[in-house]
């Protein structure tokens, strides 16, 4: 074999750059990899935080704390096989890096914590991608993948969930003879009342089990169908188990008299069975297991190149310009984030439109959405008929980690609430001044009555009640210099059973009226 086979090449496979001998050995990449990586969660501390404080506050993912060792061990349990395989930069990693760098800088403007945890996760795989090269990526894609893991993430499963699991209940109990009034989630029987709350939805099951039915199907299957068979068995599996969880907690509580499964005891039952279920799901795919063949294909001798230690200046430049593509997106958010307003809020007046006035307050029911990190928050009551309605205002400026307006934990109604449950919701348009806007619509009931709440958000003057757009429209704000100013309007309106048209009348009229008052309010407010 010639000396040049013996030398490290940058990659031809798509990704390298000019074919030749690079001198910079395994262990010099091992080292500015890690030297890389090091500044990369230096750099992006802030991110890196934000990370471990939802795992250690939530149990749903407190198994972030484990991905990352868990995805060195597979890694370094393969390390005979990947001293076999050949290092050099790859440009194709460069690429991706930007790509990843810059999702992360839209996720920062956006005041979107999962858009920027799952970008510096990006960055990371891109970074060791670039620097050891698309053969060794290649080799160790699931270790790689699996660093996804560490990202909160499905806590937008929750609404569907907690549906999709009433519902089961509820067919359920009738399939089996028991009488049940469903209002919403909230379900009553014979011998009680009970409510699908956010522990019922089955969620915290249906990650729990991905994540460790995906590192099942790595370690014990080599066929890439066998794993995607298996990981599509944790997905729906669990989902069925929660139903039938849920329904079986609820006929042992209403056969027993509710002496069992009301309390903390319920939730033992759920885990248990929920081990249960995965440890048959382990068992039956034990069955065609392929664990017997080796991780990495071993491949031919003359297929193999060897690092050698020394210099090349391509591929020195190459590492060098890979670490600024992973490196360069923090100060250009320092740029734009410095535009804008800055510091407390000072709200605007709210100016009287048609024959709305300010009311007290004291005619409305208490209640009080789950909104938290603002910088101002207003309410106020007003009237002009028959029913009252009140107006709540949650301002947000210099967003940030738990001070976002978009954010899985500001919600409209409380979990677990011990005043109000929800009876419905849904999306309905408004007419604000002469234009139609997009809001939420949710329907609640207590001991104080009923309530009816429209909601939305007012992002640069314009409305809307989708996440998703509201975080585009932040990111616009910001790419404009105009800040992040944003707020969460809820207009809310009481009624009884027998009127609900009285409270949907009176929410409408109020848009329709007062709705570009709110919005001059919040467009002055901007201004201070």
């Amino acid at each position: 074999m010639s000396a040049p086979d013996h030398q490290l090449r940058l990659q031809a496979d798509g990704d390298g750059v000019a074919s030749g001998p690079s001198l910079l050995g395994a262990r010099m990449h091992l080292i500015v990899l890690a030297v890389g990586l090091a500044l990369l969660l230096g750099v992006h501390h802030e991110t890196v935080i934000s990370l471990v404080k939802i795992w250690n506050r939530s149990d749903t993912f407190a198994h972030g704390f484990l991905v990352a060792p868990i995805s060195c061990w597979l890694i370094w349990r393969e390390r005979a096989e990947l001293r076999d395989v050949p290092v050099a930069p790859s440009l194709l990693g460069v690429f991706a890096g930007l790509l990843a760098g810059f999702a992360w800088l839209l996720g920062e403007l956006a005041s979107a914590d999962s858009v920027s945890q799952f970008a510096l996760v990006g960055m990371v795989i891109s970074l060791v991608w670039a620097v050891m090269g698309t053969r060794f990526a290649r080799a160790i894609t699931f270790p790689l993948g699996f660093l996804f893991f560490l990202v909160p993430f499905g806590e937008f499963l929750f609404p569907s969930m907690m549906d999709w699991t009433a519902h089961f209940v509820v067919a359920g109990l009738r399939l089996f003879g028991v009488p049940v009034f469903a209002e919403g989630r909230m379900l009553v029987i014979p011998s009680g009342h009970w409510s699908i709350v956010e522990g019922c939805s089955g969620v915290r099951y249906l990650i729990a089990s991905v994540v460790v039915g995906s590192l099942y199907a790595y370690l014990t299957y080599r066929s890439l169908r066998r794993r995607l068979v298996f990981v599509a068995l944790s997905v729906g599996l669990p989902v069925l188990a929660n139903w039938i969880r849920a329904w079986g907690i609820v006929m042992l509580g209403h056969f027993s008299g509710n002496r069992i499964a009301t309390g903390v005891d319920h939730v033992v039952y759920g885990w248990v069975f929920f081990a249960a279920v995965m440890i048959a799901l382990f068992w039956i795919g034990a069955r065609w297991r392929e664990d017997d063949q080796p991780m990495i294909a071993p491949r031919e001798a003359g297929d193999l190149a060897e690092s050698q230690s020394g210099t090349s200046r391509s591929s020195f430049v190459l590492l060098v310009v890979a670490l600024l593509a992973v490196l360069a997106w923090k100060p250009v958010f320092g740029v734009l984030d410095a535009q804008g307003r800055h510091g407390d809020v000072e709200f605007a007046a709210l100016q009287a439109s048609g024959a709305w006035r300010p009311v007290s307050g004291a005619q409305l029911p208490v209640w009080s959405p789950r909104y938290s990190g603002m910088r101002g928050e207003l309410r106020a009551a007003w009237q002009a008929g028959e029913v009252p309605v009140g107006l709540y205002v949650a301002y947000y400026r210099d967003q940030g980690p738990g001070e976002e307006l978009v954010n899985s934990e500001n919600r409209v109604l409380k979990s677990k609430d011990p005043q109000w449950s929800m009876t419905s919701y849904g999306e309905r348009d408004a007419l604000v001044g002469d234009r139609r806007a997009p809001f939420g619509s949710i329907e609640m009931a207590g001991a104080g009555g009923r309530l009816m709440v429209w909601y939305g958000y007012w992002i640069g003057g314009r409305w809307t009640n989708n996440d998703y757009v509201a975080k585009l429209y932040l990111v616009a704000s910001r790419l404009s210099g105009a800040g992040d100013d944003s707020a969460a309007v809820m207009v809310y309106a009481p009624y009884a059973a027998e009127e609900h048209g009285k409270a949907e009348a009176a929410l409408e009229s109020f848009m329709r009226d007062m709705g570009p008052a709110v919005g001059d309010m919040l467009a002055a407010t901007m201004g201070r």
